[in-house]
């Protein structure tokens, strides 16, 4: 019984740091009275963007056209790409008795970061390229969507060791608190060139959440709540054991404060440039700030309100056979609110001597196509620490896929 009390919380920690890691990568070894752990993720995974073209964006080099063919290699209807930093501490309480039920209570303090998107072809080749290509063309913007999202999280809970028998029925309610929001979602977006290049005709359905940007922002801008639940059971397969389960995890909302900005319009745009015709009439024309404020107050003006928004949550589902020394698991996930396609895998789990553990998952979907990823897990008397790559596509062949995530986790257990 012990040795499933971290299983709840280990399970909230890995479907949360990524949709394609899933419990299995975080085994959990026989525990004491109290057990303490601390993790921390980094992941960034597309399907066009590459692992080269994103590290030499982030790190301000030179894009050249090299890298952007490399990209515009794997363009398809609909690209999508992900990026998170998540990290946080945790402790349970484990096995306390209520009646005849067995109870792990838990707790924990994480911080979750997140930048995604869904865009067309044409988006990328405007925002790297330019227009002229599409010189007499009409280039579709839509469907284009993107959410970038932090904050802070509280989080108790409970598991229920022995439900019903075997079962396993655990609950997380956590308090969040807001930092960063910025949301576009383009639901109609067309941008037409002139073949020589006179004008340029913008048809745009767009609407628009941000949080507070002003210089005195503050750093907490809303406050929220969210609830986690998990369900797992055994089965038998022939003569082998195993468990299905089944969990809901971050189900809940943000609500940001009045200072926080709103835009939403549905228009068409129109521009044929500055005319020109003597250096006198230069002193006419303005470039400066003032007209800039000009045009973002007609064509992007923001109202400030307070709304609601609902934070990405993860559906899992997956079960675990048991082959002995070996384990296979079969999943699925899908991340809702996050630009996510389901994402199905399957991992296979190998218990070597001295206390070590390795795992190899294979899956498709997510914000990639093809995805790997390997853990290695150590496990000594008190302790267990453990480093989980993914995407290894895109980390041994980063000029071809999209893709790059490393997670560590270290926990120690006290008591007896």
């Amino acid at each position: 019984m012990r040795r499933r009390a971290l299983f709840f919380l280990a399970f909230i920690l890995s479907t949360i740091v990524k949709a394609q890691w899933n419990d299995a990568l975080v085994q959990v070894p026989s525990q004491k009275d109290f057990t303490a752990g601390i993790y921390g993720n980094a992941d960034f995974s597309s399907t066009c963007i590459t692992t080269l073209f994103a590290a030499n964006f982030l790190e301000g080099n030179y894009i050249s056209n090299s890298l952007k063919k490399q990209v515009s290699n794997n363009l398809q209807k609909f690209d999508r790409f992900d990026a998170e930093l998540n990290y946080g501490v945790y402790g349970v309480w484990h096995c306390d008795t209520i009646g005849q039920r067995v109870f792990n209570f838990f707790f924990a303090l994480r911080h979750k970061s997140y930048i995604n998107s869904t865009f067309s072809p044409d988006v990328f080749n405007l925002a790297l390229y330019g227009n002229a290509m599409y010189a007499g063309k009409t280039a579709y913007l839509m469907p284009f969507s993107l959410n970038m999202l932090s904050y802070q999280q509280a989080q108790v809970g409970l598991v229920c060791t022995n439900f019903n028998g075997k079962a396993e029925l655990g609950i997380g309610l956590s308090f969040l608190a807001a930092h960063q929001l910025l949301t576009i979602d383009e639901r109609t977006g067309q941008l037409y060139t002139d073949p020589t290049g006179q004008y340029i005709q913008l048809s745009s359905d767009a609407e628009s959440y941000r949080s507070d940007t002003s210089g005195n922002a503050a750093y907490i801008n809303g406050y929220g709540a969210s609830i986690d639940i998990y369900f797992r059971a055994p089965y038998k397969l022939g003569n082998r054991m195993g468990t299905i389960s089944v969990s809901v995890n971050d189900l809940g909302f943000l609500y940001w404060n009045n200072k926080s900005l709103y835009y939403k319009k549905d228009t068409s745009y129109y521009y044929d440039g500055v005319s020109i015709n003597s250096i006198s009439d230069l002193q006419n024309v303005s470039f400066n700030g003032a007209s800039k404020d000009s045009l973002q107050n007609k064509y992007l003006s923001f109202q400030r309100k307070s709304f609601f928004y609902t934070i990405p949550s993860t559906l899992s589902i997956n079960s675990n056979t048991d082959f002995g020394k070996y384990h296979l698991e079969l999943g699925y996930n899908s991340i809702f609110n996050a630009n996510d396609i389901g994402y199905i895998y399957a991992q296979g789990d190998k218990f070597l001597a001295n206390g070590w553990m390795t795992a190899l998952q294979v899956g498709y979907g997510g914000y990639t196509s093809l995805n790997m990823s390997i853990m290695f897990s150590k496990q000594s008397h008190n302790s267990t620490f453990r480093i989980v790559l993914n995407h290894l596509p895109g980390l041994l062949l980063p000029g071809y896929f999209g893709g790059a995530g490393l997670y560590l986790e270290y926990i120690y257990s006290f008591g007896k």
